[in-house]
């Protein structure tokens, strides 16, 4: 054997033997090789972009909910719920998601954002009235990756206003067990309070309230002619008929009325 070969074989020999090493140091305890990290925050960054992307569609996004994210954060994102019907009647609540690194393996954290009634937070059976923190327990007691999605969470916030989660809510899962215990047991007492939130979530001072400046959604005072000239913009086209004046319409429905006997 020549020298050249000698070389190249253990040349080969010790690169093998060093491929080796470091594939072993690489593996953990139960000699699994890790998945590599960066590659794992980049395609879980992407699944919530598009995540976000996918609440346009109506079936995702409940109505009176809007959401955005952080300017300086993609993992906080601000919401804002608008109450029409229920105890909470009227109300304009604003909130914040924090979504974990590792989201979908664990969800994200909800929190009201605003205080109401002498520096106590909203009061709701779900919502801590110190932090504001808004419990997800008993709805996804049993959260797993693909099986529940942030808008899972954004339907159930909204629900959480309504008669039938607030009958059906259970103790152990309530933050606030001032706000459970006068729900079951003083209704109108209850009804007194909420109706109190949700008055105070549209004045000037909580609804204007703008001091977090990475809140992408602002609340501002518009003043008459801005707001018939927004209302112009976003109301739909008419259709054909309602382009017609109304004596027109008129003339129209008496004429469809005529039958041949009448013209004789």
């Amino acid at each position: 054997m020549s020298i050249e070969t000698k070389t190249s074989f253990a040349r080969s020999t010790g690169s093998s033997s060093n491929r080796e090493e470091n594939i072993n140091d690489d593996r953990g305890p139960d000699g699994v090789k890790p998945k590599p990290q960066f590659r794992d925050e980049c395609f879980r960054k992407m699944d919530l972009m598009i995540e976000f992307t996918n609440l346009r569609n109506p079936n995702h996004c409940p109505s009176g909910v809007y959401v955005m994210p952080s300017g300086d954060n993609f993992h906080t994102w601000y919401g804002v719920l608008f109450v029409h019907k229920g105890y909470y009647k009227n109300g304009v609540f604003k909130f914040k998601l924090e979504i974990p690194s590792d989201y979908p393996e664990r969800p994200p954290a909800v929190k009201f954002i605003f205080n109401l009634i002498n520096n106590n937070g909203l009061f709701h059976p779900l919502v801590d009235p110190d932090t504001g923190s808004f419990s997800l327990s008993q709805q996804f007691n049993d959260w797993a990756p693909h099986k529940y999605y942030i808008f899972h969470v954004l339907h159930y916030i909204k629900k959480s206003f309504k008669k039938g989660v607030l009958d059906n809510l259970l103790e152990k899962h309530c933050f606030n067990k001032q706000a459970f215990t006068t729900y079951h047991n003083e209704t109108r007492t209850f009804a007194v309070m909420a109706k109190q939130c949700a008055d105070l979530s549209i004045s000037q001072t909580v609804l204007y309230d703008n001091n977090i400046e990475a809140n992408p959604i602002q609340f501002s005072v518009l003043e008459d002619d801005k707001l018939e000239e927004l209302k112009a913009f976003i109301r739909p086209p008419p259709t054909e008929r309602e382009r017609l004046p109304y004596s027109s319409r008129r003339t129209y429905s008496a004429s469809s009325t005529i039958t041949p006997s009448s013209l004789t």
